[in-house]
């Protein structure tokens, strides 16, 4: 059975980087599961997996424009402690993970420099500008179960039950 839309999937990898850096997997495997077609996992990632069957074990590279895009100078802003206090606190080199208070949603970034005055914050993806070098096993592969399909279905919200027309568009 090949690995398809509305198929689960568990797989053995590893990801490195060009230099030979481990990102997931240094000595041990990591696994992964997931059901295909429903943006569970890196859109770059999955259209390699796909048509793969159980058994299938393949190396290739996912560049950085597909992965976490490139890096962007524009992401790094420096904040004065005036401004932004809680510089103060922070350690040059370390990962921070902060917290809209008003929407819960959580975001990261990296303290890349201090000075007496103000802190460097680097808001890229850690992963961004590099290419993922994956070897990667497919260890099984079956039909998603009617449950497993269920739950990741998209919400409805706003859909009129007797049209069925699908979601309304989402507007930014």
């Amino acid at each position: 059975m090949e690995i398809t839309k509305d198929k689960f999937a568990i797989l053995e990898y590893s990801v490195r980087l060009e230099d030979g850096t481990y990102v997931k997997g240094e000595g041990c495997n990591a696994s992964l599961n997931f059901v295909a077609g429903y943006d569970q996992i890196l859109p770059a990632l999955e259209k390699q997996l796909i048509g793969m069957s159980a058994g299938t074990e393949t190396e290739f590279v996912i560049t950085a424009d597909n992965a976490f895009g490139a890096y962007d100078e524009a992401l790094v802003e420096t904040r004065s402690f005036a401004d932004f206090p809680e510089g103060r606190n922070l350690e040059t080199g370390k990962w921070v993970i902060a917290s809209n208070k008003q929407t819960g949603a959580q975001y990261s970034y990296y303290v890349r420099q201090k000075t007496s005055e103000a802190v460097a914050l680097d808001f890229n993806h850690p992963l961004a500008g590099k290419d993922l070098y994956y070897h990667v096993k497919v260890i099984h592969v079956r039909p998603a179960l009617a449950e497993e399909l269920e739950f990741l279905r998209p919400c409805q919200h706003g859909v009129d039950s007797g049209t069925n027309q699908g979601p309304l568009p989402v507007s930014s």
